[in-house]
């Protein structure tokens, strides 16, 4: 088997324009202060006129810090799955993402704190990433060379963590994280299809046996 080592991301025009509107947002949230308050999830207010942050909130950010690592992660992983999945198959993985990911944060975190950010789509699209490429191997750092499915399966079991025995969760809404990430194992790992995704994960798994020659 060939070794992989990713140094950089693919760009499409569906990453462009996801990136392109994320920024555009952020500018608008420091040019209209109210805008923020009013699309992000506050998981006391969802029900029943605020149903539309659910969504919303997964387009605002923090801080430039917050946006720039989203969006770097973004473009690392996402250009190539557009690629293989199709605009609207990869679309539906990034909005589903993010759709479950603000539905866990408003069933389990406290009412009265505002979530903003896109890591849950982002979390979402590492999970179908690790499905669809395991062995790949990216540098962390840029220096520690690390299969992006072991660098995944530690981010969310951090996740796990800090969701399970911190009450604030460092002040990142870790549920979210694991709601997006438990959409896209069921929506590219078809999780709900158990003998589909058997037979898939034995595939993979002989796959790794095998040696390509040039």
């Amino acid at each position: 088997m060939t070794r992989q080592i990713r140094f950089a991301g693919r760009w499409t025009e569906t990453i462009g324009w996801i990136i392109g509107i994320n920024v555009a947002i952020f500018l608008l949230q420091h040019l209209f202060p109210p805008l923020t308050y009013q699309l992000a999830l506050v998981p006391g207010r969802v029900v029943p006129f605020h149903a539309y942050t659910l969504l919303t909130y997964s387009v605002l950010h923090a801080s430039i810090g917050h946006i720039f690592f989203n969006m770097l992660t973004l473009f690392f992983f996402a250009g190539d799955l557009d690629i293989l999945m199709g605009r609207k198959r990869f679309l539906i993985l990034y909005l589903g993402s993010a759709l479950t990911g603000g539905v866990a944060a408003a069933l389990f975190l406290h009412r009265g704190i505002p979530v903003i950010g896109a890591s849950a789509a982002i979390y979402g699209v590492l999970v179908a990433y690790a499905l669809y490429f395991p062995n790949t191997e990216i540098l962390l750092w840029f220096v520690l060379p690390i299969k992006v499915w072991v660098l995944v399966a530690v981010w969310i079991g951090i996740s796990v963590f800090y969701s399970v025995f911190s009450a604030t969760g460092g002040g990142i809404a870790h549920i979210a994280h694991l709601g997006g990430a438990l959409f896209a194992f069921f929506y590219i790992g078809r999780a709900w299809r158990p003998g589909g995704l058997w037979r898939d994960l034995k595939y993979r798994w002989r796959r790794r046996r095998f040696k390509v020659y040039k």
